[in-house]
């Protein structure tokens, strides 16, 4: 626990992003900075990208490569926000079909599932937001962020947050 902790009201967890006090932000992640959390979280979450099976830094550079390659994408700030998009679209994509799936893991997001159906990573994505060019490119590279790789960093995350963080069990206000 940290040796200042900021005191979070129980009516913190009801906050929408319209409603969050950013003071209260503001004070949460200069300690995550200064204890170094955040550099933490960022090394674990380059370490599982890396080390999972689905090599998601490679498809991401391949989907780059595709992308500058047949022209759809000519500057850098304009790669950049394509491939965000096209990460945050498969991240989507992946998650609604595991969601609707009752027979589905999180071992679908990237291959097959147990039963040997084609996952999220083996579908075409033919609604334009995948990858351009002469044809679809994410048949191959599935760009959702993997949901071992979500989970672990989360994890990590909230333990990071409870070391800096203590709930006020007092009345709300």
């Amino acid at each position: 626990m940290s040796q200042t902790p900021v005191k979070v009201p129980q009516s913190a967890a009801s906050y929408t992003p319209a409603t969050q006090d950013s003071d209260l932000r503001s004070q949460i992640n200069m300690l995550l900075i200064r204890e170094g959390h955040i550099a933490k979280i960022q090394e674990h979450l380059l370490h599982s990208l890396n080390a999972h099976t689905s090599n998601w830094p490679s498809a991401v550079q391949t989907h780059a490569l595709a992308l500058l390659r047949s022209g759809d994408v000519t500057t850098f700030p304009a790669l950049v926000q394509r491939v965000l998009k096209d990460v945050r679209h498969d991240t989507f994509a992946a998650s609604a079909a595991a969601s609707s799936d009752p027979n589905s893991s999180e071992n679908n997001t990237n291959g097959t599932t147990s039963n040997g159906k084609a996952g999220v990573n083996g579908s075409s994505n033919g609604n334009g937001n995948g990858s351009a060019g002469g044809g679809d490119n994410n048949s191959n590279n599935n760009l959702a962020v993997p949901q071992a790789v979500v989970d672990a960093v989360l994890k990590l995350t909230r333990e990071c947050l409870e070391s800096v963080c203590e709930v006020d069990d007092g009345p709300a206000g």
